[in-house]
C-alpha cells in the first residue's frame, strides 16, 4: 500500500532557516533530492509567513522566458504584482529595472514578504543574476528573498555575505543524520536497529530521496536492499504498484515541469487522468499538489526517470504528439512564449508560423527576442515561405528588437525568394512586395524622403492598409522630442513640420492610425524651439486631442513635455512639474517599459532645465544607460538629460568628456539637436574648467547650428549656466542680432527661475489627503489598498504618491517615509 506523506522535522536545519528573515537574501544549495524544498516549505508553512513560491521550469534559457514564466506564476498568487511585472517584461535597461525595483517595493515595504525561487539551477542567466543582486542591494525593508538551488549561483555571494545582505545555507546540513534516519523510519511507524540506521546511512550517504525509497520497499518487503541504484529503487518501491494506464498518465506529463489536472486530462488524451493523478499524488512524495499555485509538480528524481524510460522503450507513447498538445494548451491559455517552445519540440513549424498571424502576437513575442531568433532559425526555409506575412512579421520585429543591418539582409533574402517564386498569386505577390517597402523605411530612419518613398510605394501596393504594422507600434521610439529624431540638416527644421504636413498621412492610414498627431506635434516643437510658446501650447493639445483616440501614449507624453517646457519658458514651473505628474500617474496604467522610460526622460529634462537634481531617475543622474533594442533609434536623447544632471552636480571634468562621447552617438543619424545641446553643455563645462576663450569656441558651435532655423529655447533653459559665454560673445560680434535675442531669453528665464526658488519654503506642505497617503504608505500598503481604505481611485494614490515624493525630494517609499519623520510631518 502506498504511504501517505509524512514531513521530519529537522531541528538543525530549521535553525538555520530562521535567518531568512534577517537578511535580504538567503541561498540554500545541495544536490537534487536532499529535500531542500520541503523543508524550506515546512520551515515557512510552520512560521505562518507570508510567501510566494515561484519556480524555475526546466526547459526556459532565455532571461525573458524564465521572467515570463515566474511572472505568471506571481500572477497567480498577488494578481496586481505579478501582471505588472508580466506586462513590462525582463528589463532591458536601468530604466525598466528600477521601475521593477519601484513596483516590488510598493508591494512589498514593511510586509514581510518572503519570495522563494526554487530549482534555481535552471536559470543559467547572468542577466536574472545582476537584476536579483540589484534587488538585494536595495534592501527593502520587509522583503525577503529565498533561492533554493543544486548549484550555487553567480551572484557575488560573497560580498552581499560580508555585507550581512546574503545568508549562506552549506549543503552538508542537507544531509540526515543517523538520529534524523531513525526518526524518519518511527514517522512510518517502523522501529529499527541501530545496525539497521547505520546500514541505511551507509547505502544513503544521508540522501533523504534514497532513504525514503528504501522506506518504501522495507514497508512493502521488511527487508533493507542495498547496492542497488536509484531507478532501480523507483521501479521497485515505486512503478511496480502501477497499472498500466497509470504509469502511462505519468510518462505522459513528465514533460511538464508543473501542470493542472484539466491540462493533464489535455495533454494525455485521457478523461480519467485527473482522477488517477490525484489518487497517485496521496501516496508518492515525488508526485505533490502546489495549493499555492494550484498545479501538481512532479520532483526532478521522478520525472527524469520516467523520461529515460520513454527513450528507453522507443514506447507507444510519441513524445512529440505530448508536446504539440502541451503547446497548443498553453497558447490557448495566454502563455504564447511557453507553447511556442513545446511546438517546436514538437516540429509543428506550421503552427508556430500561424501563431504570428495572429493579431496581437507580436506585443507577446517582444517580451523575448532572442526566444524568436532562436525559434525561427530552427524552422525549415521552405515552411518560413508558406507563410510570407509570418515571416515578415518575424522580420519587422528583427529590425526593431535585434538588428537593422541583419534585418536588411533578411528582407533582401525574402524579397528574392517570392520574386522569382512564379506560383504565388498575383495578389499575394503585391501585398508581399508592399510589406516588404514598408518594413524597408526603417532602414531609412530619420531621412524622410527616403523613408516617405517606401512608404508611398507600400500605399499603392497595399491599397493603403497593412497586414503587419498597425497602431500599436511605439511610433516615437522612446524618444521624448519627435523633432530630434529627424532634424538633421541645417536650416530645414521648418521644412520637416511642412513636409510632414502634406505626406505623413501615408504612413497613418497604412498603420491604422500609427502617429496620429504626429503632423501637429511637429509643429508644435518647432514653435516651442523658436519660443512662438503660444502657438506651441495650441499645436501641442491639438497633437493630444488627434492622439488619444487613436491611443498613442508616445506622442501624448511628446505633446506633454512640449507643455511642459512652454509652461516653464513662461515662468509657470509648478504648472509644468504638476503637468507631467498628472501625466505619469495616468501613463501608469500601461505599465509599458518604453513609456516609463521616456517619463523618467522627460522629467529628468525639467529637472534639469529648473535646476531639480531631485526630479532625475537614478539611471539617468548615474548614467547607468545600457544600450536598450527598444530605444535604440532614439537613444541619444538620454545622454542630453544624463549630461543635464552631471551639469547640476557640478563635476565638470565628467561633462566635458561625456560630452566628448556624445557627438559620436549623435553623429550615426546626424542628430542636429543632439549636437546643439552637446555644444551647449560642453561649452559650460569649458566654461568652469578653462576660461572664457575656450567656452566661446563650444558655444559658437552651438549658434551656428541654432541661427539656421532661429532656434531659441535651449540657450534659454541653459540660461543660468552660458548667460556670460553669451555675453561674451556679444562683446565680440557686436550687433549680431540672433546672439542679442538669446541673452534676452536667456535672461528672461533665469529671472523666472530665479523669482520662482526663492518662493518655495524650505519646509514642504502637504496637504490633508496627502498626509494621509503617506500614513498609509508607512503602515506598508499598496497603492489599491491606499484607495480602498480612503475611497479614492487608485490613479489619483499615484498622484498623491508623485506628489509627495517631488514635495519631499525623494524618489521612493522608504526614502519618503524616512523623510516625513525627519521633519516631523508623520
Amino acid at each position: 500500500m502506498p504511504m501517505n506523506h509524512r514531513v521530519l522535522q529537522r531541528k538543525r536545519v530549521n535553525e538555520q532557516l530562521n535567518n531568512i528573515f534577517k537578511y535580504p537574501l538567503t541561498v540554500a544549495v545541495a544536490a537534487m533530492g536532499y529535500g531542500k524544498t520541503t523543508a524550506v516549505r515546512e520551515f515557512l508553512d510552520r512560521e505562518k509567513a507570508r510567501y510566494v513560491w515561484l519556480t524555475v521550469e526546466s526547459d526556459y534559457k532565455s532571461a525573458g522566458h524564465i521572467w515570463d514564466s515566474l511572472t505568471r506564476q506571481l500572477a497567480k498568487l498577488r494578481p496586481d504584482l505579478g501582471n505588472q511585472l508580466n506586462v513590462l517584461g525582463f528589463p532591458a535597461d536601468a530604466s525598466q529595472r528600477d521601475k521593477i525595483i519601484s513596483i516590488i517595493e510598493e508591494h512589498t515595504y514593511l510586509n514581510d514578504i518572503v519570495l522563494v525561487l526554487d530549482d534555481y539551477h535552471y536559470a543559467r542567466s547572468q542577466e536574472l543574476d545582476k537584476l536579483l543582486e540589484r534587488i538585494v542591494r536595495t534592501n527593502i525593508e520587509g522583503f525577503h528573498i529565498i533561492i533554493i538551488s543544486r548549484t550555487k549561483p553567480e551572484i557575488n555571494i560573497e560580498e552581499l555575505s560580508l555585507k550581512r545582505y546574503c545568508f549562506m545555507i552549506d549543503s552538508e546540513l542537507f544531509e540526515l543524520s543517523r538520529d534524523e534516519i531513525r526518526e524518519f523510519f518511527k514517522l512510518y511507524g517502523c522501529s529499527v536497529s541501530d545496525d539497521s540506521i547505520n546500514t541505511v546511512h551507509k547505502i544513503s550517504e544521508g540522501w533523504i530521496t534514497a532513504v525514503y525509497l528504501i522506506l518504501q520497499k522495507y514497508t512493502a518487503t521488511g527487508r533493507l536492499e542495498s547496492g542497488r541504484n536509484i531507478e532501480s529503487l523507483i521501479e521497485t518501491a515505486i512503478m511496480s504498484r502501477y497499472t498500466e494506464e497509470e504509469s502511462q498518465i505519468l510518462k505522459s506529463i513528465c514533460i511538464l515541469d508543473s501542470f493542472t489536472l484539466q491540462q493533464a486530462v489535455y495533454v494525455t488524451g485521457n478523461p480519467a487522468a485527473a482522477g488517477i493523478i490525484e489518487r497517485m499524488s496521496a501516496g508518492n512524495s515525488f508526485l505533490r499538489y502546489d495549493e499555492q499555485l494550484d498545479v501538481y509538480k512532479m520532483h526532478n528524481i521522478f520525472s527524469e526517470y520516467l523520461k529515460k524510460q520513454i527513450e528507453k522503450q522507443g514506447s507507444s507513447i510519441e513524445a512529440e504528439a505530448l508536446y504539440k498538445r502541451s503547446g497548443q494548451w498553453y497558447i490557448r491559455s495566454g502563455d504564447i512564449l511557453s507553447g511556442l517552445s513545446f511546438l517546436l519540440k514538437a516540429k509543428e513549424y506550421d503552427l508556430i508560423l500561424t501563431e504570428f498571424e495572429r493579431h496581437g502576437a507580436t506585443q507577446e513575442l517582444d517580451k523575448d527576442p532572442q526566444l524568436i531568433v532562436e525559434v525561427f532559425s530552427q524552422i525549415p526555409d521552405e515552411v518560413k515561405h508558406r507563410h510570407p506575412m509570418s515571416y515578415l512579421t518575424y522580420a519587422y520585429n528583427y529590425i526593431s528588437s535585434v538588428d537593422m543591418e541583419g534585418g536588411a539582409e533578411l528582407l533582401a533574402q525574402i524579397e528574392e525568394h517570392y520574386r522569382n517564386d512564379e506560383s504565388i498569386p498575383d495578389e499575394l505577390r503585391r501585398r508581399i512586395a508592399g510589406e516588404i517597402e514598408l518594413a524597408g523605411s526603417f532602414l531609412y530612419f530619420n531621412d524622410l524622403e527616403k523613408m516617405n518613398e517606401k512608404y508611398l510605394n507600400a500605399y499603392s501596393l497595399l491599397d493603403g492598409r497593412s497586414s503587419i504594422a498597425n497602431k500599436d507600434m511605439i511610433f516615437t521610439f522612446g524618444t521624448p522630442h519627435t523633432l530630434y529624431l529627424y532634424y538633421r540638416e541645417k536650416g530645414r527644421l521648418l521644412w520637416i513640420v511642412e513636409y510632414l504636413d502634406n505626406y505623413f498621412h501615408y504612413f497613418c492610414e497604412l498603420s491604422k492610425g500609427c502617429g496620429s498627431g504626429f503632423e501637429d506635434l511637429t509643429r508644435a516643437e518647432y514653435c516651442l524651439e523658436t519660443a512662438d510658446f503660444n502657438q506651441a501650447e495650441l499645436y501641442a493639445f491639438k497633437s493630444i486631442y488627434k492622439a488619444k483616440p487613436m491611443e498613442q501614449t508616445s506622442l501624448i507624453i511628446c505633446a506633454s513635455l512640449t507643455l511642459a517646457r512652454a509652461y516653464a519658458a513662461q515662468g509657470k514651473f509648478d504648472k509644468a512639474r504638476e503637468l507631467l505628474d498628472n501625466l505619469a500617474a495616468e501613463t501608469a496604467q500601461y505599465n509599458n517599459p518604453v513609456y516609463n522610460s521616456t517619463l523618467d526622460l522627460c522629467k529628468g529634462y525639467l529637472g534639469g532645465i529648473t535646476c531639480r537634481l531631485q526630479d532625475f531617475a537614478p539611471w539617468l543622474e548615474s548614467g547607468d544607460m545600457e544600450q536598450s533594442d527598444i530605444l535604440f533609434l532614439g537613444m541619444g536623447f538620454n545622454y542630453i538629460v544624463h549630461a543635464q544632471a552631471v551639469l547640476l552636480q557640478k563635476n565638470y571634468i565628467k561633462l566635458e568628456v561625456l560630452c566628448e562621447g556624445m557627438l559620436q552617438i549623435f553623429s550615426m543619424f546626424n542628430n542636429l539637436l543632439g549636437f546643439l545641446h552637446t555644444h551647449i553643455l560642453d561649452a559650460a563645462a569649458k566654461y568652469n574648467l578653462y576660461g572664457i576663450e575656450r567656452a566661446k569656441a563650444a558655444m559658437l558651435q552651438a549658434a551656428d547650428i541654432g541661427r539656421a532655423d532661429d532656434i531659441i529655447l535651449p540657450f534659454a533653459e541653459y540660461g543660468a549656466h552660458i548667460l556670460d559665454i553669451l555675453k561674451a560673445l556679444d562683446n565680440d560680434e557686436k550687433g549680431d542680432e540672433y546672439i542679442s535675442r538669446l541673452i534676452s531669453a536667456a535672461e528672461q528665464y533665469s529671472t523666472g527661475l530665479e523669482r520662482f526658488k526663492e518662493e518655495k519654503i524650505s519646509v514642504p506642505s502637504l496637504t490633508k489627503r496627502e498626509r494621509e497617503v503617506l500614513k498609509l504608505v508607512a503602515e506598508g500598503k499598496t497603492n489599491r489598498e491606499i484607495g480602498a481604505e480612503l475611497f479614492i481611485a487608485e490613479v489619483t494614490v499615484s498622484k498623491n504618491i508623485t506628489s509627495i515624493y517631488q514635495k519631499l525630494g525623494v524618489t521612493g517609499r522608504p526614502s519618503a517615509v524616512k523623510k516625513a519623520i525627519e521633519l516631523n510631518i508623520l
